[in-house]
Formats: C-alpha cells, sequence, structure tokens
C-alpha cells in the first residue's frame, strides 16, 4: 500500500493551491516532499480553465466581506489573511505577472486561464508533488493517526493527512458531481442545503422568446411578493428561457432558494419577480417628457419607433408593444398623455416573474456546503475529523462574480495547506477523531496517472 504524508482529494483551484502551498511548507522545514493529489477527471483544472470566459479572474481588489454569502463571519479570517494583494504577491513569486482591469478584476497578464494551469502543473512537478487522475475516490476511512483512501479500481492510498478539495455541484460538465460533500458527512460533517447559484433564471414571460439575444444595460430589483430583496446594476441579457448577465447572476441565489423551498430569509414568499428599470439614469417624468418631445418632433413615425435610440431597438419596440397593444403602429402624434405615461412606467418597471433558475449545468458555482463553524478558522482543519482539512467550493462560502470565488479558493487553498504543515500535526491528535458516519459511495471509473 502506498503511504504519503497529505493527500489533496481534488485537482481544482483551491486543490492545486493547497497542495503546491503543503508542498513549499514541507521544503521550508527541510522535509521530504510528500504530497499526492488525486483528481477524478482525466486532467486537473478543468474549472480552472473556464473561469472569467477562459482568461482566469485571479482576484479582485474592491474585495469585501459583503461580497460574500453563506457562513461569511467565520470566513472571515481567511479573507483577512489573505486580501487581493497577497494573492497577487503569492502569484508574482511563482512568475505570474498579472494586470488589474475594470471594476478591480485581477487577471493573468496574458489574459489566459491556460497559462495559469500549466504554472500549477510546473511548480507542482518541479517540487516533486504527484498529480494522479482518472482517481475516483470511493472512501475515506480513518484509521489510527492516518487516514486509508480508497479507489473505485487499484490499491488503496495511505496519508497522515487528507485536505479535502473536492468541489461543489456547479457545472458538472467540468467534472463538478457534489461527492465531497458526501465525503464529508462520512467523515462527521454536516452540510447547509447546496443549490446553483450565478445561473441565468428562467421566467415566466412569453416575451422571453421575442426578445431572445438582446442586451442592454439597467438595474434589476429583485421583488418578493412586492417587497425589494435584492438589487443590482449591469447589462441585461434577455433569452429564449428568461433573464442572464452578470447582474441576474448575483441575484439568482436567492431565486434557487425560492425554487426550492417557497421562501426567502425565513418568511413564505407567492410570487418573486425581477423588475427591470432600462433607463436609470432617467425618471419616470423625464421619460414622459422626452416622448411628448418626440411626438412634436417626430409626429409621423410608428410609435413603436418612439424609443429608438434611447433603449435596443428590439427591446424598446416590444415594451411600446406591451404597453399599447395594436396602438404600437399608430403615428405617434395620435397616441394620448396617459400611453405616453404607460410606456414611461413599463420602461421603468419592466417585470418578469421568475420560475426557477437554470440549475447545475449553467450554474458557475454552489452556495452552501460544509458548513465553516466546524473548521478552524486558522488552519481549516475539521473539528469533527482531525487530521481531514477542507477548502475551497465545498466550504459554505460563496461570492459574487468578479473573481470573489476564485479569491476564496486561493486563500482557503493556502490557508489549509498551511495547516495540513504544522509541525504540530505530528503530536497524535487524530486519534481523538470522532466516529464517522457511514462512508459515501462513488462511481466506478479507471485509475490513471498524469505526468
Amino acid at each position: 500500500m502506498e503511504q504519503v504524508e497529505i493527500a489533496v482529494v481534488g485537482g481544482g483551484a483551491s486543490g492545486l493551491m493547497a497542495a503546491l502551498t503543503a508542498a513549499e511548507e514541507q521544503k521550508k522545514q527541510r522535509r521530504p516532499v510528500s504530497v499526492w493529489v488525486l483528481e477524478g477527471a482525466q486532467k486537473p483544472g478543468r474549472k480552472l480553465l473556464a473561469t472569467g470566459n477562459g482568461r482566469c479572474n485571479l482576484t479582485n481588489l474592491h474585495m469585501s466581506l459583503s461580497r460574500y454569502h453563506g457562513e461569511t463571519e467565520e470566513a472571515r479570517a481567511v479573507l483577512e489573511a489573505w486580501p487581493p494583494q497577497a494573492v497577487i504577491h503569492r502569484f508574482r513569486t511563482l512568475g505570474l505577472v498579472c494586470r488589474e482591469e475594470e471594476e478591480g478584476r485581477v487577471y493573468p497578464n496574458s489574459g489566459q486561464a491556460a497559462a495559469v494551469l500549466e504554472l500549477f502543473l510546473r511548480h507542482l512537478e518541479g517540487l516533486g508533488v504527484q498529480v494522479h487522475c482518472g482517481w475516483h475516490l470511493r472512501q475515506i476511512q480513518p484509521k489510527g493517526a492516518s487516514f486509508v483512501l480508497f479507489p473505485e479500481e487499484g490499491e488503496p492510498l495511505t496519508a497522515s493527512r487528507v485536505i479535502l478539495a473536492a468541489g461543489g455541484q456547479a457545472a458538472p460538465k467540468l467534472g463538478a458531481d457534489g461527492s465531497g460533500v458526501a465525503m464529508a458527512r462520512a467523515l462527521g460533517h454536516s452540510c447547509t442545503p447546496c443549490r446553483p447559484a450565478l445561473t441565468p433564471v428562467r421566467c415566466q414571460k412569453k416575451q422571453c422568446r421575442a426578445l431572445q439575444g438582446m442586451r442592454c444595460r439597467g438595474k434589476v430589483s429583485l421583488l418578493a411578493d412586492g417587497r425589494r430583496v435584492g438589487e443590482e446594476t449591469g447589462e441585461i441579457q434577455f433569452t429564449e428561457y428568461g433573464l442572464s448577465g452578470i447582474c441576474v447572476f448575483q441575484l439568482s441565489r436567492l431565486a434557487a432558494e425560492w425554487e426550492e423551498t417557497g421562501r426567502l430569509a425565513g418568511r413564505r414568499v407567492s410570487s418573486l419577480v425581477f423588475s427591470l428599470d432600462l433607463t436609470p439614469d432617467m425618471t419616470e417624468q423625464e421619460l414622459e417628457a422626452l416622448l411628448r418631445q418626440r411626438q412634436r418632433l417626430l409626429p409621423n413615425i410608428p410609435a413603436e419607433e418612439a424609443l429608438d435610440g434611447l433603449l435596443n431597438l428590439r427591446v424598446g419596440q416590444q415594451i411600446i408593444r406591451e404597453a399599447l397593444g395594436e396602438g404600437a403602429s399608430q403615428p405617434l402624434n395620435r397616441i394620448t398623455a396617459e400611453a405616453c405615461a404607460a410606456v414611461a412606467r413599463l420602461v421603468k418597471q419592466y417585470e418578469f416573474p421568475v420560475a426557477g433558475v437554470m440549475g447545475w449545468e449553467r450554474a458557475q458555482v454552489t452556495a452552501g456546503g460544509v458548513p465553516l463553524s466546524e473548521t478552524d478558522p486558522a488552519t481549516l482543519e475539521s473539528r469533527c475529523c482531525p487530521g481531514l482539512y477542507l477548502c475551497g467550493e465545498l466550504l459554505d462560502v460563496d461570492g459574487d462574480c468578479g473573481g470573489y470565488n476564485l479569491h476564496w479558493a486561493w486563500a482557503s487553498g493556502i490557508t489549509a495547506g498551511k495547516g495540513a504543515t504544522r509541525r504540530d500535526n505530528d503530536s497524535g491528535k487524530q486519534s481523538q477523531r470522532k466516529k464517522p458516519g457511514a462512508p459515501a459511495k462513488g462511481r466506478r471509473s479507471s485509475h490513471a496517472a498524469h505526468r
């Protein structure tokens, strides 16, 4: 049976950072590097390659705890220990040049996620870290002061410590399967409900298909039984099924919670509606005045063209058709003051009743997971199973769009990697473990090595 000091389960962003940090710490301590990365997919970092539309939004200089959801107070220690500048410096020490772009987003200077992944793999190889792909983990079993990791096929592995970085359920095509939660539960942890986050939203509006493919900027409010529970500004994308775009993504975790439970913040909600303000820089009265001015300047154009130049052409025409019905085909000078007011009101309150979210296939991250309160905030070591460390998307922390989720992956990966290599890990405290629950079942697959 193979033996290793640290086994990192998961070859995504947090797992690669945890493995690299652990190996560097072992080297600093003048100990042999003994770290394995166990990845179920045939290649590591598949989701990392897709981040930032393939450009890898590493972090965000506008970091704030308010950008995170879940157990945010418990995440404070990790995020404060590794602020954006510290993460950027960490990458610089690895040889990666970064640059800041709009809204504080930080990318590799090459604008290529592949460069970040290749950097990790080169450093891991140089340190002697073994990256095993196609290694489908079936069970983690504590045994004395160690762990035995059983793959679906092949020989088991013994590890002194385990870093669980198996991710969440978002983007299953990139390898996510939720197995990390099952493993954590088998080792004594609980789990808050997991739901898709940063995902498009399905809406109950027949006009969605007519607007498919259109984009415009605006303010998006999420109304729960008419009460505003969230608000974002940015580019709105209309799809055949509903709404998309970053401003919609930011509010989608609430839509997912409502779809599953019918509640928000513990309150029963009968209807959830996205209300779009497509002219956030103009008041409703200013918009009415503009329409009356156009009546005087362009009296003979069809009414449905009254918003041309102000809104996306097709979006503006669709709004006027909804507001005026058959009157949309009349000359603009025949439209009454009441009709102008109805158009202005719809531009400022264009409503899309929510049906639900698009689900795991289209989600970027997982909301929910293993509570951080079940870990030591200084090391992310499990309070339920000493010698086990957790990091990344598996934990109950998810961030907004803009580099916040990758930042959490780096910060938590560094924390777990350092924690797993502390000298007092050899003190034998693993013998105090609680008895875990039943092991999680895995999927049958091959066991292959990468590099």
